[in-house]
């Protein structure tokens, strides 16, 4: 028997036709709704195509989000672009950028297409309205950053995400510098094992441990004279904007020092040679 959930019966006395015990009348919630909701695709799209016109944004609407909820992404997308055509609010941006952040989140990256993950979730944060919140969106945007290895952009995304704007700013200031200066800088590597903690503008000593086995160029750095780590002198303790043990050894006296300015990404002590 034919469900009729979406109807409401009407009994009420006052009718001029007293044979009929009922009759339906238009509910709050229509057919389509219904449909839609029951998860019955095929028939809420034709229920669409009987009862809107093409020129009804909410024909549009009510396709692109049949579409959505079948992860047709690209379909839903293209209807979500019929519907801009006829009303350009920020309700129905912020539709279509939603579409794209789950286009990117449910198909593209688990894929491992980052670039094409990334390119959508940028073309979602374009759309948005200022009024609404970007937070998910940015977050998104750092985990596809951080796929690629972009681990600057990628921190970026997350603080935003955050709402962390002053860390943000000093970040960006962070980069600027390593970027631009011309000082000789190094990453203090090991700090851990030695339990370490480093703060801004403290004054190391570098000395050179020539006799090690393990590294000819190894540098030792000291704190009031306990050792609390080394020089990094491997790739994966390196950053491009900074100098390897063995590119600044020849060039240490027996007194050299350095200066702690920050910690980098969370892991690379950046210090300036003095």
């Amino acid at each position: 028997m034919e469900n009729k959930n979406y109807l409401y019966i009407d009994s009420s006395e006052d009718k001029v036709d007293k044979t009929r015990q009922s009759r339906f009348v238009i509910p709050k919630t229509n057919k389509i709704d219904y449909l839609i909701g029951e998860e019955n695709y095929s028939e809420a799209l034709s229920e669409i195509e009987k009862t809107l016109k093409k020129d009804d944004v909410n024909y549009w609407l009510l396709k692109s989000e049949i579409y959505d909820r079948q992860n047709e992404y690209e379909k839903s997308i293209d209807s979500i672009n019929h519907a801009l055509n006829i009303d350009e609010s920020d309700e129905i941006k912020t539709s279509k950028a939603n579409t794209l952040y789950k286009w990117a989140k449910v198909s593209y990256f688990p894929e491992l297409e980052y670039e094409k993950a990334l390119e959508f979730v940028e073309n979602a944060l374009e759309i948005l309205p200022e009024s609404e919140d970007p937070s998910e969106f940015y977050f998104l945007k750092g985990e596809i950053l951080e796929a690629l290895r972009e681990p600057v952009e990628a921190r970026k995304a997350y603080l935003i995400a955050y709402k962390e704007f002053d860390k943000l700013e000093e970040f960006e200031n962070q980069v600027e510098y390593l970027n631009t200066t011309e000082d000789t800088l190094i990453s203090i590597s090991g700090s851990y094992f030695y339990n370490f903690t480093p703060s801004d503008s403290m004054i190391v000593d570098l000395v050179k441990e020539d006799d090690n086995e393990h590294d000819p160029d190894a540098i030792a750095v000291y704190y009031k004279n306990e050792k609390i780590g080394y020089v990094a002198n491997s790739d994966y303790t390196l950053i491009d904007e900074v100098k390897s043990a063995s590119k600044i050894k020849n060039s240490l006296n027996d007194n050299a020092q350095a200066k702690i300015l920050f910690v980098y990404l969370d892991q690379y002590i950046i210090a300036k040679v003095l």
